[in-house]
């Protein structure tokens, strides 16, 4: 693959909102997702994924860009897998922002150990230390689960060569010309010796068929479509490419890369696009509708049911 056009030198952000398209150093994740990021209104990509699966009221229930919009706590399996970036993509201060729950405590009585439970109050209180620090828990489980996958992606050949490599913790705003939106990308690594974006997926099976259904789901597709349109469009880069390197969280964590065809990325583009006209025409409106809209619909039965009850009072089975 042909190196980049371009040398990538970032803008160091200098903590006003981004009003100027380009490669930005020094924002932090809470940062960046912040309503405040960009001198107007912005959208990522887990956002127009939103609202290609489930609706524009859905989109905007979690877009920072609602006035209403309240943060959600922190689900597990996404601190393991903000974990699991930092360790593999080689950030540093690891534990700056993520600290171990460990397996027991002391009882405050007997003195003896026990099995660490959030009932006790020395459970819960460490607890609200470490989040007084702006620390993330991580379980036992997941320690074992980090080890496992970073000795698995270390034996990985092409991880060996370098597909994991580039420029880290370094985000791509730019201005969709025509609503007016700005959107924003914060790919794994950003290469520098070639046009191949790469992108670590925790998964729990590497499994062709479960893998084509894993891209499906999460749209991946449209992520790689919003990273390889940064490319072109900020950085000019001809003809980028996005690859997933997929691990398996649990035992034997088995590694696969595979690369997403143009044909799927244009897919993701055209969704992309459907999904930004939509926002456009919802804040213009002021109105967010559900799957559906104000509507009546019919619905039947999935076929492979009518199949089944047809069959049963057909043959009596």
């Amino acid at each position: 693959m042909k190196s980049p056009t371009v040398k990538l030198v970032p803008i160091q952000w200098d903590g006003k909102p981004i009003s100027k398209p380009g490669l930005y150093d020094g924002i932090a994740m809470a940062a960046y997702h912040a309503p405040s990021i960009c001198a107007g209104l912005s959208v990522s990509s887990s956002h127009l994924r939103r609202l290609a699966a489930y609706s524009p009221a859905h989109f905007y229930h979690r877009w920072p860009g609602n006035p209403q919009f309240e943060p959600e706590q922190e689900r597990q399996h996404l601190v393991l897998g903000r974990a699991a970036h930092h360790l593999f993509l080689g950030e540093g201060l690891f534990s700056k922002s993520f600290v171990a729950e460990r397996r027991e405590y002391p009882d405050a009585k007997s003195g003896q150990m026990k099995p660490w439970t959030y009932q006790a109050a020395y459970c819960r209180q460490w607890r609200a230390a470490q989040q007084a620090e702006g620390l993330s828990i991580l379980k036992p489980d997941d320690i074992d689960d980090l080890r496992g996958m970073a000795k698995a992606l270390e034996a990985n050949q092409i991880i060996k060569l370098g597909a994991l490599n580039g420029l880290i913790e370094k985000s791509l705003f730019w201005l969709d010309k025509p609503t007016g939106l700005w959107l924003k990308a914060r790919p794994d690594a950003i290469p520098t010796s070639s046009v191949d974006f790469v992108d670590l997926k925790i998964t729990t099976s590497v499994l062709w068929n479960d893998l084509q259904r894993t891209i499906l789901d999460y749209g991946y597709h449209q992520q790689g479509a919003l990273i390889c349109r940064a490319a072109r469009e900020v950085l000019k880069i001809e003809n980028p490419t996005f690859t997933l390197v997929f691990v398996e969280r649990k035992k034997p964590h088995c590694v696969r890369v595979v690369e997403v065809k143009d044909a799927d990325l244009a897919r993701g583009e055209k969704q992309n696009r459907a999904a930004l006209d939509t926002i456009s025409r919802c804040l213009k409106s002021k109105y967010w509708p559900g799957p559906g809209g104000d509507r009546v619909e019919y619905i039947e039965l999935p076929t492979w049911a009518q199949n089944q009850i047809d069959d049963q009072l057909t043959f009596g089975e």
